[in-house]
């Protein structure tokens, strides 16, 4: 079916390839060549042998992008070709730069090279998302089963702000955060706004004194400027909570995973609509099960 004017890369969607790109890459090798090289080589997207490299190349369409929008997309389904003929970390960067640039210039989002590139990635990564998902279950339980109540409890423990200089860190870090979400709002930097919103909202959504009027006040700031924003803040942290759990569990750093966990549920709660809601609510799930059946429950509501 012939693709419409109207057909466009969504932001979220984009975001959200290039997180399973990232997770890909950490999957090993033969799966990176099943869901991403194998599926471009045969959309016979590798080109023929050329003197520039994919990363001078790559250097090149970022210098030139603000002043040549509509060259981007041509260019860089010549950068992935290119990648293509050299290896698997190279395709990877490759594929990931195209993306970032569907997500900043709206000419890219909407060229028919780009089109062109989700639909040849977008169906391989879905099913890799979707192992994946289940991979990671099946993992959390297990690892779960081998975790002492000492650790469950270290997980499950507040930030621990006894000392004057703890309290100190934490509103600068959060300050020096805020100021950088000012800065790009002034220079109308959309993306770079998103990015740090949802990295202040996970960060700092359940702490205290966490500027969040104000925050709130800039989303609707933004909101007015691009009635899409809030939507795709929401899909942005969804998507980045996901990347972090997924490689919490990888990594079997299940403290990290939990606190990944506990974010999802505190910053969606009761929202069954919001990205990767099924899969983290499964997690969820089976972690409050093992807290039961470790008879911790009582004991963890008193330490909160």
């Amino acid at each position: 079916m012939a693709q419409t004017k109207a057909a466009k890369l969504s932001i979220s969607t984009a975001e959200g390839l290039v997180k399973l790109i990232r997770l890909l890459a950490q999957s090993g090798k033969n799966n990176f060549h099943q869901y991403l090289v194998t599926p471009l080589l045969y959309a016979s997207w590798r080109r023929d042998f050329s003197a520039e490299s994919s990363h001078k190349m790559m250097n090149r369409i970022e210098k030139q992008a603000d002043d040549h929008t509509h060259t981007i997309a041509p260019h860089c389904k010549r950068l992935v070709g290119q990648a293509l003929t050299e290896n698997a970390s190279a395709v990877g960067n490759a594929c990931i730069f195209f993306l970032e640039m569907s997500i900043k210039y709206h000419d890219v989002s909407v060229a028919p090279e780009t089109l062109e590139f989700q639909g040849i990635i977008e169906a391989p990564l879905r099913k890799f998302e979707s192992i994946l998902s289940r991979k990671s279950s099946e993992d959390f339980e297990l690892k779960l089963a081998d975790m002492t109540p000492e650790e469950i409890e270290d997980a499950f423990a507040p930030v621990d702000l006894n000392r004057k200089s703890d309290t100190v860190r934490l509103h600068q870090e959060a300050r020096i955060l805020f100021e950088k979400i000012k800065s790009a709002n002034q220079r109308e930097n959309m993306v770079a706004c998103r990015k740090l919103i949802a990295s202040y909202l996970i960060r700092f959504a359940d702490q205290e004194e966490n500027n969040r009027d104000q925050v709130e006040q800039l989303i609707d700031a933004l909101e007015r400027r691009s009635p899409s924003f809030r939507k795709e803040l929401h899909d942005f942290m969804a998507i980045d909570l996901f990347y972090r759990i997924s490689q919490g569990i990888a990594k079997s750093d299940l403290k990290k995973t939990i606190h990944g966990i506990r974010k999802y549920a505190f910053i969606f709660e009761g929202d069954s609509e919001a990205l990767y809601h099924k899969d983290i609510d499964r997690l969820e799930r089976k972690l409050y099960a093992m807290i039961r059946e470790k008879g911790m429950m009582k004991q963890l509501i008193r330490s909160r």
